[in-house]
């Protein structure tokens, strides 16, 4: 679930922290010339801590629009990589991330 690699995780961590963690590194890593992967990476983490701090439930229309705008229009590998890991997560561990989006 990372970038083209294999990630370990410990059944017991939460899988919204690693998400929240991803969304989080990629917002320190971009270098900010474009501005998907610059205002996407940070919404995506705000809207990650928001859910997890506090009884807020994330539109998951408006988070996938986020992550494929991020796909698609990210002008590297760092922002247009990011949606693979965060697509799988949702796919594979939907009753565990559920309770943090709006049904």
């Amino acid at each position: 679930m990372g970038h083209a690699s294999i990630v370990c995780i410990p059944e017991t961590y939460p899988l919204i922290h690693y998400l929240e963690h991803l969304f989080e590194f990629t917002a320190h890593e971009s270098c900010g010339k474009c501005f998907p992967c610059r205002l996407g990476s940070t919404r995506g983490y705000e809207l990650l801590n928001k859910s997890i701090q506090s009884d807020y439930k994330i539109d998951r229309t408006l988070f996938n629009d986020l992550i494929n705008t991020m796909q698609h229009a990210s002008l590297c590998a760092l922002g247009g990589g990011l949606p693979l890991p965060i697509k799988n997560a949702l796919q594979h561990f939907d009753s565990e991330l559920s309770p943090y989006f709006k049904t």
